[in-house]
C-alpha cells in the first residue's frame, strides 16, 4: 500500500515535472518530509569527448587516457591524494582541507559518506571499503581555492580512478550514479548539452545501465540514445513518461561520442529514489 501511495504521488505530479517539477511536492521530497523518498540530481561534464565513447566525468581529459570510467572490481579502500601540496588540512594549507564522499560499501546497502582530511599530494585511505564512489566534495578550505589541484580516489589492488575532483572545481561532475538494492529509481529526465568553440560537429549522447554490477561491471545496456549537430552551444533535454524505472543494484552512467575531437560535453539526470 505504502509504494502504491507514493506511484500514486510520482503519477500525479508527471505533467508538472516534464518540463518542469511540482513545486510543493519537490520541496517535500528534497526536505525529506516523505518517507522513504529522496532525490538526486546528477551532473558531470567532460572536456574532451572525441570520435570514440566517452564517459562524462572529471576523467576524460585531454591527454589522461581515463575516457571510460572504471568501477572497483569489488569493495576497496581508496587513496585520496591532490597534485597539489596546497591542498592540505594538516597543517593547513590554502586549498582544499578536508574532503566528504558519497558512495556504496556494498550493492546491498544504502549510499554512506565518510569526511576526511587531505594531505596535499601525501595519500589519505579511506576508512569504508567503496564498490562505486559517485561524489566527493571540497568540506572546508583556505582563501587561495576551493582546491588548488586535482584530487583523486584511486582504488586499492586494481589502482584505477573512481572519482576526481578537477582543479578549482570543489566537487565531481561525473554523470555517473550507483544504485544499491535496498531502493527503486525513477528517472524523469536526462540532459545534455553541447559547446565547441569551431565548427559544426555532430555528438551521440547514449544513457547506459548495468543492471547487475553484483556480478559483473562491463555490460551496459542502452536505454537512451540523442543525437546533436550544432556550430555553438546547444541544450536537449528527454523527459519520460511514465518516468524510466531502474530496480537496483545498478549503475547509470551517460555516454558521448563526437564527430570532433575536443568537444565539451555536460550531462546529467535526475532520480526519485523509493525505499523497497
Amino acid at each position: 500500500m505504502k509504494h502504491l501511495i507514493i506511484i500514486l504521488l510520482l503519477a500525479s505530479s508527471c505533467f508538472a515535472l516534464i518540463p518542469g517539477t511540482n513545486p510543493k511536492w519537490a520541496l517535500d521530497v528534497s526536505a525529506g518530509n516523505i518517507e522513504g523518498v529522496s532525490a538526486v540530481n546528477k551532473f558531470g561534464r567532460s572536456i574532451d569527448v572525441d570520435a570514440h565513447a566517452t564517459d562524462i566525468w572529471d576523467g576524460a581529459i585531454a591527454g589522461d587516457g581515463g575516457d571510460l570510467w572504471v568501477a572497483p572490481t569489488q569493495a576497496r579502500t581508496h587513496a585520496i591524494s591532490s597534485t597539489s601540496a596546497s591542498d592540505d588540512g594538516d597543517p593547513v594549507g590554502v586549498g582544499a582541507r578536508t574532503l566528504k564522499i558519497y558512495g556504496l560499501t556494498s550493492w546491498d546497502t544504502k549510499e554512506v559518506s565518510e569526511t576526511i582530511t587531505l594531505n596535499g599530494t601525501g595519500s589519505v585511505n579511506t576508512v569504508n571499503s567503496y564498490v562505486i564512489i559517485h561524489r566527493m566534495e571540497v568540506v572546508t578550505s583556505g582563501a587561495t581555492n576551493i582546491n588548488v589541484g586535482a584530487i583523486t580516489a584511486t582504488a586499492a589492488t586494481d589502482g584505477t580512478s573512481t572519482a576526481i575532483i578537477r582543479a578549482g572545481e570543489g566537487q565531481t561532475q561525473m554523470a555517473i550514479y550507483g544504485i544499491p538494492s535496498t531502493v527503486t529509481a525513477y528517472m524523469p529526465c536526462y540532459y545534455v548539452s553541447v559547446v565547441k568553440r569551431a565548427a559544426a560537429l555532430a555528438t551521440e549522447i547514449t544513457l547506459l545501465v548495468n543492471t547487475t554490477p553484483d556480478t559483473e561491471l562491463i555490460n551496459f545496456l542502452t536505454k537512451h540514445t540523442i543525437g546533436l549537430e550544432t556550430e555553438g552551444t546547444s541544450y536537449i533535454k528527454h523527459c519520460f513518461f511514465p518516468f524510466f524505472k531502474i530496480t537496483g543494484p545498478a549503475i547509470i552512467k551517460i555516454k558521448a561520442e563526437s564527430s570532433t575531437g575536443g568537444t565539451d560535453v555536460s550531462g546529467g539526470f535526475d532520480l526519485i529514489l523509493v525505499d523497497n
